[in-house]
């Protein structure tokens, strides 16, 4: 899979009914419930490039440093 493939994924069926309803209820897409879900529950890119580097320091035995935001 690319990095920018479009990503599809199964939902079981109890949670694919509460996102339908979820949706319906809010009046929103379900498209745009889906991503504030995710938004929510994922950390940010600053989290996730401390995440790699910390990571990768440990994999290659160096010290991780915080680079910041890019």
């Amino acid at each position: 899979m690319k990095y920018g493939d479009k990503i599809t994924t199964r939902l079981r069926p109890d949670v694919d009914r509460r996102l339908r309803t979820f949706a319906l209820v809010r009046g929103a897409r379900i498209t745009h419930v889906i991503n504030d879900a995710l938004d929510e529950a994922l950390p940010g890119l600053d989290d996730i490039r401390a995440m790699v580097a910390r990571t990768v320091a440990a994999a290659t035995g160096e010290e991780a440093t915080d680079a910041g935001p890019r």
